[in-house]
């Protein structure tokens, strides 16, 4: 929690620390018990089945497995118990740390969603304006193959198969991408920053945002 300015808290670094230690611990105490308390009960099955088995033949019950294995359940049990309340305390330690320094966390954490927002603006700008060269030469291209269409070869050969295309003419399955998605996208990531104009841009009245 708090990644992105943990390095300049050093206290509450440490509270984090310590409590996802505690939880780390506790959950493998849990995992623990868990484990002993199955392997108790199967002892116990065995046990009784051994004593039972040996005293029908006439020989002497084998000594018990289970007493051991339950003492060490109840001990991996209080261990698990010690350090929930271990993990409570420390996480009362944070709660009380971030209400103590609530301001101070706040304008850390404004002023890293400032900078980190610049940076995304900055990647964005970078792309949208690659963004737009690549439709302008992509538009370009088209324009001259309308206007100035390259010479047909001569059909000496048979007909050829001819596609059909359903439906009205669009960028999207022209081109094979959705220009308006990928423009609209960047411009958005480019707003995360400060205020920068890359190209035209409408404003809601339909009008254009001077660069």
């Amino acid at each position: 929690m708090f990644e992105a300015i943990i390095g300049n808290l050093p206290e509450l670094q440490k509270l984090e620390t310590t409590v996802a230690e505690l939880e780390r611990k506790h959950a493998e105490a849990a995992a623990r018990v868990q484990g002993l308390g199955l392997r108790t009960g199967q002892a116990r099955e065995n046990d009784l089945n051994a004593e039972a088995q040996a005293l029908n033949s006439g020989r002497k019950p084998p000594k018990p497995t289970e007493p051991a294995l339950r003492e060490q359940a109840e001990g991996a049990g209080r261990d698990a118990e010690v350090l929930e309340r271990r993990l409570r305390l420390a996480e009362t330690d944070r709660a009380r740390y971030l209400q103590t320094h609530h301001e101070e966390i706040l304008s850390l954490l404004s002023q890293a969603h400032g900078e980190h927002g610049e940076r995304v603006a900055a990647a964005a700008t970078e792309a949208l304006e690659a963004l737009l060269a690549y439709f302008k030469a992509e538009d370009d291209a088209r324009g001259l193959q309308r206007l100035h269409p390259a010479p047909s070869p001569e059909n000496t050969g048979g007909p050829e198969s001819v596609s059909v295309v359903w439906g009205s003419l669009t960028t999207r399955n022209v081109a094979g991408v959705n220009r308006g998605a990928l423009e609209g996208t960047l411009r958005q990531l480019v707003a995360m920053g400060a205020p920068t104009v890359v190209g035209a841009v409408e404003d809601e009245e339909g009008g254009e945002d001077a660069a």
